[in-house]
């Protein structure tokens, strides 16, 4: 049985212009919002933990996915058991041209089914908050497998990581340490956070055999931690020097997998800015809570961040490099192989 999280911000934390909500109000189909605007006041998604006694797919129409114990959503408690769906999708574009597809996520306790969205939840990546996103268009029956829901990017236990004392195991590293950062030298870690989760799914490491990205040791990795990719075919393709490619797109070329099995210990490395470091030899990025929020951290450790960087309320900025989306890093990686 396929177990699996799935980040989703509260409808709370979205205005949408028109009068409208994100309610299927159309047969479930998002087609009233097709035109109107969205913006995300806050990036507090946060994770919903699912039961799938069917496949692995979080899906429309499908009565076996529900609540993996009693959670809240947009302010109501939700029971263990409860059935929840994926209820329509929609691609939302950014001012500069981005785009990105979202999905609303329903709790399946309304007469009709599809009367009630609880929430959004993001394929691929997660947009930017506080900038106003114009719906394209949108679609019912959406049929997303679990692995391409976004989720945080984040090392696994064991990377060494450059310092000015040397290479030092990530769990080992302490706010205060100076990291080796591309653009700015040595930087002050300000925050180290860490998690424990089934080794399974959209959860499972990436493992990096050495050498197969540079790196001089095997690297693992979250599925949505991003590395830097600097080459001619970036420069061709997407018209920049050096892009971030999520660590999922990797999969498939020579000395890289999925490795599934047991528990995996997560640690996501916060500076005043988002940096790219060096971890196994190889550049990539720090933890960026702009796609994360604070939201999916137990309450402790949410307060701790809120303390140390009360902007995270809102925003942290922009990322180091330019962010490819699924279909570009695939042309990049295939011309490259």
């Amino acid at each position: 049985m396929p177990d699996y999280s799935i980040y989703v911000l509260d409808e709370a934390d979205v205005f949408l212009t028109g009068g409208v909500g994100l309610d299927g109000v159309t047969q479930g189909d998002g087609s009233h919002l097709v035109g109107e605007t969205l913006t995300i006041n806050a990036n507090n998604w946060r994770p919903i933990e699912i039961s799938d006694t069917g496949d692995n797919n979080f899906e429309d129409n499908d009565g076996n996915q529900t609540l993996n114990g009693d959670q809240t959503i947009d302010g109501t408690l939700y029971s263990d058991g409860t059935v929840v769906e994926a209820e329509y999708s929609f691609v939302v574009e950014d001012p500069d041209g981005n785009q990105y597809t979202l999905v609303g996520f329903n709790v399946r306790d309304s007469s009709p089914p599809f009367a009630t969205i609880e929430g959004l939840a993001f394929i691929g990546t997660f947009p930017p908050v506080g900038v106003p996103l114009t719906i394209q268009s949108a679609a019912e029956g959406p049929d997303f497998p679990a692995p391409d829901y976004a989720v945080p990017p984040c090392f696994v236990a064991g990377t060494l990581i450059e310092t000015d004392r040397g290479d030092i195991p990530v769990e080992a590293l302490q706010p205060g340490d100076q990291i080796h950062t591309q653009h700015d030298g040595y930087q002050t870690l300000r925050w180290v956070g860490s998690t424990r989760v089934p080794a399974k799914g959209h959860l499972a490491p990436i493992v990096f055999d050495a050498g197969s990205i540079g790196n001089r040791r095997v690297l693992r990795v979250s599925p949505q931690h991003r590395f830097v990719c600097a080459n001619a075919s970036v420069a061709l393709m997407i018209g920049e020097d050096a892009v971030l490619v999520a660590a999922k797109h990797f999969v498939g070329m020579p000395g890289v997998r999925v490795a599934e099995g047991g528990v995996v210990d997560y640690f996501h490395l916060l500076f005043d800015d988002h940096q790219i470091i060096f971890a196994e030899g190889v550049a990539t990025e720090s933890f960026y809570p702009g796609d994360a929020g604070v939201n999916g951290f137990d309450a402790p450790v949410r307060a701790e961040l809120l303390a140390l960087f009360p902007e995270l309320q809102q925003t942290y900025g922009q990322t180091a490099l330019p962010v490819l989306k699924a279909y570009e890093a695939c042309a990049v990686l295939n011309l490259n192989t």
